[in-house]
């Protein structure tokens, strides 16, 4: 077993080994010390917190560690170990949700990571990988750099995250999505493959992975989904999206501190995301998969299981985020075609690794994800953004369209300019990805194929963004996905300039980087702009970042130039100075959102998710007093409550979330006929008419004129059991007191039970 790759050996100091174990592992009790108390802070029960812990190092992490160092190897420590076993952990307890969850024995679960404990304890010839054979610790200041910046980021998500989307029934507004993965989290705790909980007996094609792996962690702990969901699930997963983007650096630079720097990059981007549970897994999984790719393809130091190491998280990946599994193939594509011109011969592995995840791909798409409405379209995002409809006087629904978008056919100059506005604006917000792309430049750098697969994973990412069309704005995943791959390669773009350095030199360039990067920070403040303005005045406000960064950019490699020619010259130091400036002005603005959102409250209050505490109390009694299986018929389909009129926001997910029970009818707006049809009758896809009509019919009537024959039908053809009949949504029929059990009533809110006839 050895090191993810052959490095020199770390300088150690003459103290005892079991010093230097120390000195390794106390910097890791801060981020575990910020989560307890954070947590606690947040009113979770010590008890539930030990539960989950113990539940996520057993169960997930020690089975992923041992499958990896049994079928791969160790990294040579135990943090980057703890990393990527977390991420195959997470695969294994996937297959093993599948199986259990099929079978009916949810119950049971806890057998399968014990399965892997025994084995590994009973073989002889595994019980080796219950520790690292061969050590190649990395020096304690790499522990205290990573676990430093997965403090932060804990204390961050747990105070400017978690603290402000408060569990049912503590919270008087939800963010829709939350609720949205909290009745899928319910869903795929009961079936596979699973239904749409909105629409009971209709599959379920949205990229379920993460709330799968949350089910798994209900099932084995029986604590609440709602608690591991908006309270547990995220910190830990927070950690390990350092951890691999850290393994991912050194991977590929050879050189520890990179794995520190990568941290940093990764911790303002938003990386670790309570409303976005599937991008934060798709990361976990698709850069584990990338590490594993590397190893066996353009390391060629990996066997077969690397290769069925990087199959499973490459599926993980897909079934989790669509995003994913693109931007890998990207990258594994132009390292083959760098290698093909280079050596005038095909490399069989990286077409093997190819095939791997563009099979991946094709299968969790058709199986899982489904196309969710997406097309192609030029520049489709910059229609998502706030000036667009002031600047060009396009009104039409984002998200539709054909591949040339009616704006760059216009003629019109100030709607043209604009828009190129727009996405120059977009280019500088994310300017710290495109910062990799400077691996291609240097000359150590560009001769080696990871470099390229790189700056593959970039490319990919950014024609994603500016190519792909989604009605709900999901292009811009592709640049959250890609951060793991734009930090490893700013981390190896910062080792090479420095490489050879004084500790003065580096300490100057990162001194200056940082007040460079406070000042870019400043010219990149948007402009305030004013609706009495003309379009053409507009346009150039919004342009004034854009000119100002330019004219600092300008000034910068002139006074670079001129400091070369009068000073020592420091050939590729420069390539440093924008990493180094990009990542400042992330580090900067991280800073200000940190600062105001410790000094307002934030909880979340808008009022499209609004929920009366009437309205949660019935749903967590419905929750209660019904059978996982069970069907309600609900009128709550829209946001928020109200009168539910047709062409409202069709996302409401009141009992399909916060009771976890299937329904007749709810919250259309995700399903993928809704997403398709976006733009029809110029509306958004959240403003669609139900692609079930009938389904919208048959509620309806039965809430306001219910006879017995409808009660019939609708038990008989859609198994529907309660009836969940909330008076903020409409007046609901006094005959239905007469034709069902009324078995609760608070406020606004009547629950019924149809007889089983």
């Amino acid at each position: 077993m050895t090191a993810i790759e052959a490095e020199p050996a770390v300088a150690t100091s003459p103290r005892a080994p079991g010093s230097a174990v120390l000195g390794r592992l106390i910097p890791w009790l801060l981020p575990v010390a910020a989560g307890v108390g954070g947590l606690l802070a947040i009113d979770v029960p010590l008890a539930d917190i030990a539960k989950y812990s113990g539940y996520f190092v057993f169960c997930v992490v020690l089975p992923g560690v041992l499958l990896l160092r049994g079928a791969w190897r160790s990294t040579g420590n135990w943090a980057e170990d703890f990393g990527l076993g977390a991420a195959v952990g997470a695969a294994y307890q996937l297959l093993g949700w599948a199986i259990f969850t099929a079978l009916g024995l949810q119950s049971w679960l806890c057998a399968w990571p014990a399965l892997v404990l025994a084995v590994f304890a009973a073989v002889p010839r595994l019980r080796s990988c219950w520790r690292i054979v061969a050590p190649v610790p990395l020096p304690v200041a790499w522990s205290w750099g990573v676990a430093g910046c997965a403090t932060v980021l804990v204390l961050i998500t747990t105070f400017n995250v978690l603290a402000d989307h408060q569990p049912p029934p503590s919270g008087t507004a939800y963010y829709q999505d939350l609720l949205f993965h909290l009745s899928l989290v319910h869903e795929v705790m009961r079936s596979v493959p699973p239904q749409l909980p909105q629409a009971a007996g209709e599959p379920l094609q949205y990229h379920w992975f993460a709330d799968a792996d949350m089910a798994s962690a209900v099932d084995i702990t029986r604590l609440s989904p709602a608690l591991v969901l908006f309270r547990l699930w995220l910190l830990p997963q927070a950690v390990v999206v350092l951890l691999v983007s850290a393994a991912l650096a050194r991977q590929v630079s050879k050189v520890w501190w990179t794995g520190v720097l990568a941290a940093v990059v990764v911790l303002p981007t938003g990386s670790a995301s309570l409303l976005s549970p599937s991008l934060t897994f798709s990361i976990v999984a698709g850069t584990a998969a990338a590490i594993f790719v590397v190893d066996a393809v353009f390391r060629r130091s990996g066997g077969r299981g690397a290769w069925v190491l990087a199959a499973a998280l490459a599926v993980v990946a897909g079934g989790s985020k669509p995003s994913m599994l693109p931007i890998l193939a990207g990258g594994v594509g132009l390292a083959a075609l760098f290698l093909l011109v280079r050596e005038r011969k095909l490399l069989w592995r990286s077409v093997g690794a190819g095939l791997v995840l563009v099979l991946a791909m094709l299968v969790t798409l058709r199986f899982i994800a489904g196309p969710s409405g997406s097309g192609f379209q030029l520049f489709a995002i910059a229609r998502f953004q706030p000036a667009y409809p002031a600047i060009t006087g396009d009104t039409s629904v984002p998200g539709t369209g054909g591949l040339v978008p009616a704006w760059l056919t216009s003629g019109d100059s100030t709607t043209i300019s604009g828009v190129a506005v727009l996405l120059g604006l977009i280019l500088l917000s994310s300017a710290g990805l495109l910062t990799g792309f400077g691996l291609l430049f240097v000359r150590s750098t560009r001769r080696d194929p990871v470099a390229w697969l790189l700056a593959g994973t970039l490319a990919s990412a950014w024609i994603g963004l500016l190519v792909a069309n989604h009605p709900a704005a999901g292009q811009q995943y592709f640049l959250r996905s890609v951060v793991p791959f734009a930090a490893a390669a700013a981390g190896w773009l910062v080792a090479v300039a420095f490489k050879g350095r004084s500790g003065r030199t580096i300490l100057l360039v990162s001194a200056t980087a940082l007040v460079l990067g406070v000042g870019f920070f400043v010219a990149m403040q948007p402009a305030k702009l004013r609706s009495e303005d003309s379009r053409a005045a507009q346009v150039d406000a919004l342009a004034r970042p854009l000119l100002v960064t330019g004219v600092l950019t300008a000034l910068l490699v002139c006074g670079w130039l001129l400091s070369r020619r009068r000073r020592v010259k420091q050939p590729g130091l420069g390539s440093a100075v924008p990493v180094l400036v990009a990542i400042a002005v992330s580090l900067v603005g991280m800073a200000k959102y940190s600062y105001f959102a410790f000094q307002t409250d934030g909880t979340y209050r808008a009022v499209n998710g609004q929920v009366h505490p009437d309205e949660q109390a019935a749903a967590l009694w419905l929750g209660a007093h019904s059978d996982p299986a069970d069907v309600v018929l609900t009128g709550t389909w829209c946001q928020p409550p109200g009168a539910q009129q047709p062409g409202c926001d069709a996302r409401g997910y009141l009992v399909s979330g916060i009771a976890g029970r299937r329904t007749l009818m709810e919250g259309w707006a995700y399903t993928q006929q809704a997403l398709e049809t976006s733009g029809v009758g110029g509306k958004r896809y959240a403003y669609q008419d139900s692609p079930w009509p009938d389904r919208v019919q048959l509620t309806e009537q039965i809430l306001t004129a219910p006879t017995a024959q409808l009660l019939t039908e609708v038990r008989q053809q859609y198994g529907v059991r309660w009836i969940y009949a909330d008076g903020w949504d409409g007046p609901t029929s006094a005959k239905l007191d007469e034709l069902a059990v009324l078995r609760y009533q608070e406020g606004e809110v009547k629950i019924y039970e149809l007889g089983a006839g």
